[in-house]
């Protein structure tokens, strides 16, 4: 077995093995089972837990330098086990921990008796830059601080387990918990079967079983406050928000009026009764906390004042998670709770204290420095020796500014045995618990927990800073039986409103817009690679060419000229795969999967794996420019083909696992629009340089082949056939492509498909955007292509005529998209003076 690297000069305590080298016990049968497989067939395990990771949308990454998406959810192949006996003492002392720290809170935020006693030192507490002045006489949720909350737990050198940090007011990793247990079970079911292992997939359904508890409404609405995309955890966010069925929002996606929450939704406001914030409380309220904030809400804590709203975990929760107070626990739970802590704390020493300040720094290459939150080490930490020059900057750092350092010993976290490159090799772990509070003030602890494990990468086990992680395993006694879960009383089965917010729809929106973009490009460069292998002479090859470069307008800078040449394999190469090309494939298939990303909550897990799939092969598929014209032109009809398959798929994904709300309904609209303007731009390129030849309109060699190029290039020549059954010849085309009630491509269905979808709509967006949308199909319906184009045949201004009606056309399809945009996308406040009257004037 391979080591973690140089030689460790600290003891830790062997998590696999015992002080012989054996395994220990429990990790027998699943060693024995894992031995079975060669190193390649354990390589090819990994691959697959990889890939299911991926499928799932569990990603951690706080890199923004990746031009294809986030880091992975790094899971290992062997769990984390605890045994019965182990486990239980671990679970009591978490809660005895919760109970007290959330009795500290109520006092800190109320009388303050614990200081005023002299129990504590106030310097830490009140000095703390996370006591919350504002939580003062702030009625907290379910007059509790603590809901939802965490902590970190190690193994000393002794083997013994101990709580090395808080996080009880953000209690992070609840979903990794989870998809690493749901990953493991689809990749090597057969391991679980020689342990009785207790499940933890329906903690999501107790936590918001608890947030609904803090309203009075049979119904309310609960949201789950991020800070977005921008966020590593934003996966969490999403697959919390999705097993709860409550969507996730974003600062500017809430608004205050009349003291209380409303969230701006495609159909206008609706109030909000309970939000869980996953954003640290300095940046909840720029009227209260941090005036620079754009995370949080304006006048969010004049709501809670009120009681409209439900915040959890409470307002001033996070001084409970400053390292500065772990020396303080066990006084602090002696004095509320008057016992002993069943739960050793790791030695934490605060360098504010100038005792524990000296003490620290006559042997402080012992030691971890760490800040008073987060998961920076700015000294140690990695199991080896520091250097001199590591040791004089921490020295001077701490000297300068001491307050803002706790130091702990190097040797707490355990060495387990991970798998690299089909090989075992050791790492070092630790564990994150989480626990959810119950209506009796009592804490429920989750059966399992985040295993963290240090990787190849990284000597640390903190996720940020590159560590793993490992499914959990508590294992339960042969007779032992669930208790009967407290369920909440069991509502009417009324079908709720299905809100979806005003940026949930943009991004699907755009989403269906890219998707529909890049199928269309690589439809088209598919085309013209079939069409370069065909018998057709270089006169007829120039005649389809100039087509190319005008059917498709710009989506990324409307109202530019493109520059676009298909007539080199090493053109089509580059127009499909290079990044820095505008509108390439590459760039509508990477802004699509970004889009759908930021509303993962949304997407189903279904829909989410074929995209996702689409984008890791892309990812695979390296830039080359300089190869010979054959493999430029193989890999750009792999690559259109791989999206031409992928796209479809998709959106019948989609449609077979999602919900048929607002949400998906924008998708499909920003599908049909980009099609329609596609098919609409299209039509206009291609019929003015016909229309203004001086031969007639007819169907003459030249323009047949022009015309058949074309319609290949719109998919949609096959179509023309059985519709019309003839030689193909201006004016069919424009009657099949502009009014065809059922082409595919025809702009009147593809107009009639949005307005289907804008109807299900109750805005007062909606009736502008039909009204608007029907009189264009009338007009074009109404519109006689076969006579305008007899027409032209001879009479210059007939030509111009007929090439005005399909820009008048053409620009109204394209004006559809500032209509949706303005009426549903941009956070538009809808309202009537007889509901919202305070806001009237300012409505939009």
């Amino acid at each position: 077995m391979q080591s973690v690297g140089a030689k460790n000069p600290f003891t830790h305590w062997h998590e696999i093995q015992g002080d012989s080298g054996q395994l220990r016990e429990v990790y027998r049968p699943l060693f024995q089972k894992m031995d079975e497989h060669t190193r390649g067939e354990i390589r090819v395990l990994d691959e697959r837990l990889e890939a299911t990771m991926r499928e799932m949308g569990a990603t951690f990454d706080i890199s923004r330098e990746r031009p294809w998406g986030r880091r992975p959810w790094f899971c290992d192949l062997l769990p984390q086990i605890f045994r019965p006996e182990e486990w239980a003492p671990l679970e009591e002392g978490f809660r005895q921990r919760l109970k007290a720290f959330e009795l500290f809170l109520q006092d800190i935020y109320g009388k303050k008796e614990i200081l005023r006693g002299g129990l504590l030192p106030v310097q830490p507490v009140l000095g703390s830059v996370f006591y919350q002045r504002a939580a003062c006489g702030l009625k907290p949720p379910g007059d509790a601080y603590l809901h939802i909350s965490g902590a970190a737990v190690c193994r000393l050198p002794n083997g013994e387990l101990g709580i090395k940090h808080h996080y009880f007011s953000n209690a992070s990793g609840i979903s990794y918990m989870i998809q690493n247990r749901r990953a493991l079970a689809r990749v090597i079911p057969q391991t679980f079967q020689d342990f009785n292992v207790r499940p933890i997939a329906d903690s999501p359904v107790d936590m918001l079983e608890m947030l609904r508890s803090f309203s009075a409404d049979p119904e309310p609405t609960v949201v789950l406050l991020s800070s977005g995309p921008g966020s590593a955890v934003y996966s969490e966010h999403c697959f919390l928000a999705r097993r709860m069925g409550i969507p996730v929002v974003q600062g500017s996606d809430l608004l205050v009026l009349d003291d209380a929450v409303y969230i701006k939704t495609v159909s206008g406001l609706e109030k909000v009764e309970v939000i869980y914030s996953r954003i640290s409380d300095q940046w909840l309220d720029p009227m209260a906390f941090r005036r620079d904030s754009l995370l949080g809400v304006p006048g969010l804590v004049q709501c809670i004042r009120q009681g409209s709203v439900a915040v959890v975990n409470g307002i001033g929760s996070q001084l409970a998670d400053d390292r500065a107070l772990l020396p303080l626990a066990p006084a602090i739970i002696r004095y509320y709770l008057n016992e002993n802590p069943i739960l050793r704390g790791l030695s934490t020493f605060w360098m504010g204290d100038i005792d524990q300040r000296e003490h620290v720094l006559s042997e402080i290459e012992d030691y971890t420095i760490r800040g008073l939150s987060g998961e920076k080490i700015f000294y140690g930490g990695n199991g080896q020796a520091p250097s001199r020059s590591e040791t004089e900057a921490i020295r001077k750092a701490i000297l300068q500014n001491p307050g803002a350092y706790v130091a702990q010993p190097q040797d707490c976290d355990a060495l387990t045995v991970t798998y690299h490159d089909g090989r075992k090799v050791e790492r070092r772990q630790d564990h994150i618990l989480f626990a959810l509070r119950k209506p009796d003030g009592e804490y429920d602890v989750f059966p399992g927990a985040l295993t963290r494990v240090s990787t190849e990468d990284t000597p640390f086990t903190a996720n940020e800073l590159g560590g793993g992680s490992k499914d959990t395993w508590v294992l339960s006694h042969p007779d032992f039986i669930e208790p009967p879960e407290s369920r909440a009383p069991v509502r009417e089965t009324t079908m709720p409103p299905q809100s979806v917010t005003s940026r949930v729809a943009e991004s699907f929106y755009w989403v269906g817009r890219y998707l529909e973009r890049a199928n269309s490009l690589a439809v088209m460069i598919g085309v013209i690679e079939s069409l370069e292998l065909e018998e057709l002479n270089s006169t007829e090859r120039t005649l389809y060419r100039p087509v190319w470069n005008r059917i498709l307008p710009p989506l990324e800078n409307p109202g530019t000229v493109s520059r676009r040449n298909i007539s080199s394999p090493a053109g089509r190469y580059r127009l499909t795969l290079d990044l820095d090309e505008p509108d390439s494939v590459v760039r509508a298939v990477l802004r699509a999967v970004s889009n759908a990303e930021s509303v993962l909550e949304c997407v189903s897990i279904e829909a989410w794996s074929v995209i996702s799939a689409l984008r890791n092969r892309f990812q695979r598929i390296r830039y080359r420019p300089r190869q010979t014209d054959e493999d430029l032109a193989t890999s750009t009809r792999k690559c259109c083909e791989l999206v031409t398959r992928s796209t479809p798929e998709f959106f019948g994904t989609a449609q077979a696992t999602m919900l048929a709300d607002g949400g998906w309904a924008f998708c499909e609209i920003g599908q049909y629009l980009e099609r329609a303007i596609i098919t609409g731009n299209a039509i206009r390129s291609i019929m003015r340089p016909i229309v203004r030849r001086p031969t007639k309109v007819a169907a003459d060699h030249e323009t047949e082949i022009r015309l058949s190029a074309f319609l290949r290039l719109l998919n949609s020549r096959d179509i023309y056939r059985r519709v019309f059954q003839m030689r193909i010849e201006a004016a069919p085309v424009l009657e099949l492509l502009w009014n065809n009630p059922v082409a595919p491509r025809s702009v009147t269905r593809c107009l009639e498909a949005c307005v289907a979808r804008l109807r299900d709509e109750v805005s007062p967006a909606t009736s502008r955007t039909v009204i608007a949308m029907e009189q264009l199909i009338q007009n074009i319906r109404h519109t006689d292509w076969e006579a305008l184009a007899r027409e032209a045949e001879n009479d210059l201004d007939a030509k111009n005529a007929l090439l005005d009606k399909q820009e008048e056309f053409l620009d109204k399809t394209l004006e559809f998209h500032h209509l949706i945009s303005d009426g549903f996308l941009n956070h538009q406040i809808q309202m009537n003076p007889e509901s919202q009257p305070t806001l009237f004037s300012h409505a939009v």
